[in-house]
């Protein structure tokens, strides 16, 4: 059977394929028996979710307030095994290329871009890995396509409904197979020494793949792939430890953030652990009162008022703080890397951290506004990358400046993000004597020539004045 369907072309096996399953109160009289027993159930208890595909979710949203829909969505939530994969919000689609900043390039996962004519020529290369992974994890490709077609319910209430009516269940499970078999095969190869030759010849398009993979609208659930490797070769730590290693190769992190607590929630897909691997493990926040940071100060006007950069000690983005001594003051940043998708990642996080049907802090979004306000000019971004904060692979510095810029722009600044660091800066910032003091080093002695020219002149005024001591006082 699986021999057959590969001498096939991907349409002929969908024509052809034609495995009918049967689901619950799908027949008359099924479907009679439970309205009789919903019927005689006390009206009190029943629970009407509405998804927010429903036309009529804006006007309850208009009536009730943006809570009641946190708390619908909530609900929803609860109800659903598998979280929902939104589509970038309305607020982003203006944004400037948003064709190559959210929509994939070369190859599709999930059904919101498959139907894409530009995107054809990667099924080719979906059929060879997905062949390659199912030889390599000992598994039949009718039991896994039963595997996938058994959980189609729940893979429909992922997506939104409006990108699901055009596939069957057999379409859909088939799309599941071959997108979520040909994503393991690629981590795997990628991440294991010698395997990377293995990969279908994808030429110089690898950049392009590894952006595609973190577009919100190019995700697969999770599950998905864990269903795919249950019962394989492959031990699930195993391949978990691939995936972290990918995660934090494509992050550029240090170190793999490594395999997630099992009593924690799982991810929901690669941009939801990409996400959480930028972030690190979460950390208690002190709340200080007070009225915050009255303005936004780029680098060199905080390095004039006594303010020196250093790097923090973990690569976590909530890794941010700031220390006050005498005359001077340390804002520990995160290490950051900036190339040419930097600026399509940090976009993808941003637009699912907005998505109302995910229940998320913007921390991410938080964090790239904080940075953008600390980077006005090139040389802001120059000191950032003396100091080993930034690593600047995009190109000069003015356009690591304007890419922050550019992303930060539809974005609502949070005032409570940081909020203790911006109090502890603005307070050092108060200290008069302090910034003058600190303003007048930087201005007079920014540069070690200077300061040995200060040094040389104080020298020759005390031989200066010892020489006219001993002109008018002379010995004896």
């Amino acid at each position: 059977m699986a021999g057959n369907r590969k001498d096939f072309p991907q349409e002929e096996v969908h024509a052809s394929m034609k495995i009918v399953r049967k689901e619950s109160g799908q027949t008359s009289n099924g479907s009679d028996r439970q309205s009789a027993i919903a019927s005689k159930q006390p009206e009190a208890m029943r629970i009407d979710i509405r998804v927010e595909d429903d036309p009529m979710w804006e006007r309850f949203k208009s009536v009730m307030g943006p809570k009641y829909s946190e708390r619908s969505t909530t609900a929803e939530s609860s109800e659903r095994k598998w979280p929902r994969i939104p589509k970038v919000p309305q607020m982003l689609r203006g944004t400037k290329d948003f064709k190559m900043q959210f929509e994939p390039r070369v190859i599709s996962l999930g059904p919101y871009h498959h139907h894409k004519p530009e995107l054809r020529p990667a099924e080719l290369l979906k059929s060879e890995m997905t062949k390659q992974f199912i030889l390599e994890s000992s598994q039949a490709i009718e039991v896994l396509y039963n595997k996938i077609e058994s959980e189609i319910p729940e893979l429909r209430k992922c997506y939104k409904k409006s990108a699901m009516k055009r596939y069957s269940n057999e379409d859909l499970a088939w799309m599941m197979l071959m997108d979520g078999c040909s994503l393991l095969q690629y981590i795997y190869c990628y991440t294991t020494e010698g395997k990377l030759k293995d990969l279908p010849p994808i030429k110089h398009q690898h950049v392009f793949v590894q952006q595609d993979l973190f577009l919100l609208e190019n995700q697969l659930p999770f599950r998905v792939l864990e269903v795919l490797l249950l019962d394989s070769k492959f031990e699930e730590d195993e391949m978990m430890e691939k995936i972290e290693k990918f995660i934090s190769l494509m992050a550029r992190l240090p170190d793999p953030a490594g395999i997630p607590d099992k009593k924690k929630a799982k991810p929901s897909h690669l941009l939801d652990l990409l996400r959480r691997s930028l972030l690190g493990d979460k950390t208690k926040s002190t709340s200080v009162a007070g009225k915050g940071w009255t303005s936004f100060r780029n680098v060199n006007e905080l390095k004039a008022a006594g303010i020196h950069f250093m790097r923090s000690t973990s690569p976590s983005l909530r890794d941010i703080s700031f220390n006050s001594y005498l005359f001077f003051g340390v804002l520990r940043l995160p290490k950051i890397m900036v190339d040419d998708s930097s600026k399509s990642r940090f976009l993808n996080l941003v637009a699912y951290e907005m998505s109302s049907e995910v229940p998320l802090d913007s921390e991410v979004t938080s964090y790239i506004c904080f940075l953008e306000s600390l980077i006005d000019y090139p040389e802001d971004v120059k000191e950032l990358r003396r100091r080993g904060i930034l690593r600047n692979f995009l190109g000069s510095d003015e356009e690591v400046a304007k890419l922050f810029n550019e992303i930060t722009t539809d974005l609502v600044l949070d005032f409570d993000a940081y909020k203790c660091v911006k109090h502890q800066i603005q307070r050092h910032y108060d200290k008069r004597m302090s910034t003058w003091m600190a303003e007048g080093l930087h201005n007079h002695f920014s540069s070690p020539w200077t300061l040995l020219a200060f040094v040389g002149a104080l020298l020759a005024l005390f031989m200066s004045a010892v020489q006219t001591w001993y002109t008018v006082y002379p010995r004896g």
